[in-house]
C-alpha cells in the first residue's frame, strides 16, 4: 500500500531531482513537507507540498480506487509586483513539464494531472509576495 506521505515524498523527488534542466533546484531556494512557519523560511523563492485529502471509491472488487489531490506551492518576493507574478507563473510551465515526465511519481500511482492552478498575491511593506498553488491529483488501486 502506497500511502499519502510516501506519494509526498516521490513528488518532492521528482521536483528536485528531475529534468528539464534541474529547473527548480536553481528556482527554489527551500522545498518543504509541509507549509512553512515564516521564521524558517531561508529566503524566496520557497516551496512545499502536502496533501490535501484523498477521497476513496467504494470498493467493487477486491482492489478499489483511492484519489489523493496535493498542494505544490511556489512563493515569490519581489520589490516589482510583475516580476514575482511572472516568477510563480513560469513555475506552472515548468511543473507541468516536469510532472509531465513520470505521471506515476516512480510508480507509487497509477496516474497524476494537474486539475488546478491557482495565484494569490499580497503586499509587505515595499515588496510584492505571490504565490501559486498547483493541485496535483492521482489515482491509485489498493
Amino acid at each position: 500500500m502506497t500511502d499519502p506521505m510516501v506519494i509526498r515524498d516521490k513528488i518532492l523527488e521528482v521536483l528536485v531531482n528531475r529534468k528539464p534542466e534541474n529547473c527548480f533546484r536553481a528556482v527554489v531556494k527551500k522545498w518543504f513537507r509541509a507549509e512553512p512557519l515564516r521564521a524558517r523560511v531561508p529566503g524566496y523563492p520557497y516551496g512545499w507540498v502536502e496533501w490535501d485529502k484523498g477521497p476513496a471509491e467504494p470498493p467493487i472488487s477486491s482492489k478499489h480506487e483511492i484519489r489523493d489531490a496535493f498542494f505544490l506551492v511556489v512563493v515569490d518576493r519581489h520589490v516589482d509586483a510583475e516580476k514575482a507574478e511572472d516568477s510563480v507563473l513560469s513555475f506552472c510551465k515548468s511543473v507541468e513539464d516536469v510532472l509531465a515526465l513520470d505521471p506515476t511519481f516512480g510508480g507509487s500511482v497509477g496516474y497524476s494531472w494537474v486539475s488546478l492552478r491557482e495565484k494569490e498575491k499580497i503586499f509587505e511593506g515595499d515588496h510584492s509576495v505571490c504565490a501559486v498553488r498547483i493541485t496535483v491529483q492521482s489515482r491509485r488501486r489498493e
